[in-house]
């Protein structure tokens, strides 16, 4: 498939806003991005391209824009030439790029992140083959019976013609992963580090077209904690469904992306009822149940979900009724 080539647009941002380990420069933030956006609106601007050509005392006195900012954006103005070839170095490593500018952005990001919503993604293998996903999350600690049901969650997810979405993490989600690419099932693997050295663990499965990896972060870049915490919302949002396999109240990762995805809807969750106490807590404060029954059944996960939602009347607790000392833990 020939590479979609970044528009002007696209470029512009990315020259003012990338995050790059090669960049001494300091980038706009996406707040100050966004501000930016609603001027050019505003002032009945063509588009981010235009910026390319301005001053700095055109950006302070056209757009209004901070003095800092405005300094910001020329710094990064003078070095458009090592930024094309840093876009340049990418590509002939495998590395693509889109932006919310370009058609082949996956608009869930926008729909359910809204301002939350990377402005660009790096990404290697067909971009096209996002679709409607489903995602599994979990402890890092697998147990027998967890592997079990999360097989056969996949091969629910096979039968709905699903892809899976994961978020390159330990336990539950590695498993997941891996099977599916051993079952021929299409995946989107979500890291929030080193995407160039990943890649290669996977070059038979990017070069089919069965598998998409995705990251938000500088290809080099290393793990950063709040990267993860940001990836894991783009892995809801990418999702239709996420199911938790396990999970324990006040610890992980797990717990953590749960309670924020009740609050702020990226996705719809369902938890297997009756394996963990974590589970069955978020069951309580507003989680769909998933059960065993449901596992084996050749109920479809539309099916199981209308099934068993309870309606607004019986969520007696919700994410917002929750003690400040179990949001955070003790």
């Amino acid at each position: 498939m020939e590479r979609i080539k970044l528009n002007l647009d696209s470029i512009a941002m990315m020259l003012f806003c990338a995050r790059l380990k090669a960049y001494k420069e300091a980038p706009l933030t996406t707040d100050e991005w966004l501000m930016i956006e609603k001027i050019i609106k505003k002032k009945e601007l063509s588009g981010p391209a235009g910026l390319l050509s301005m001053t700095k005392d055109e950006l302070e006195n056209i757009l209004e824009l901070d003095e800092f900012i405005a300094y910001k954006m020329i710094k990064r103005l003078a070095t458009l030439n090592v930024f094309l070839s840093i876009l340049n170095n990418l590509e002939q490593n495998g590395i693509n790029i889109t932006t919310k500018y370009e058609n082949n952005y996956p608009q869930r990001l926008v729909k359910y992140l809204k301002k939350r919503a990377p402005l660009y993604l790096f990404y290697c293998g067909n971009i096209d083959i996002l679709k409607v996903g489903i995602s599994l999350a979990g402890l890092t600690k697998v147990n027998k019976k967890d592997r079990a049901y999360t097989k056969r969650l996949l091969d629910k997810i096979i039968g709905d013609g699903l892809i899976y979405i994961s978020n390159d993490s330990k336990g539950v989600d590695e498993i997941a992963f891996k099977y599916a690419l051993h079952q021929g099932c299409k995946c989107v693997n979500f890291v929030c580090e080193r995407l160039t050295a990943k890649q290669s663990d996977y070059r038979k499965y990017l070069k089919s077209g069965q598998l998409l990896m995705l990251s938000a972060e500088d290809p080099n870049s290393y793990f950063d904690i709040t990267s993860a915490i940001d990836r894991n919302s783009y892995v809801c949002a990418l999702s239709k469904y996420q199911i938790i396999v396990s999970t324990s109240i006040n610890n992980g990762a797990t717990w953590f992306t749960a309670l924020q995805n009740l609050h702020n809807n990226w996705t719809i969750p369902m938890a297997i009822e009756g394996l963990y106490l974590g589970n069955d807590r978020l069951l309580d404060i507003g989680v769909t149940p998933i059960y065993i029954k449901d596992i084996i059944s050749d109920n479809s996960f539309d099916r199981i979900y209308e099934k068993n939602k309870k309606s607004l009347v019986d969520a007696e607790v919700n994410i917002d009724q929750m003690s400040i000392f179990e949001f955070i833990g003790e």
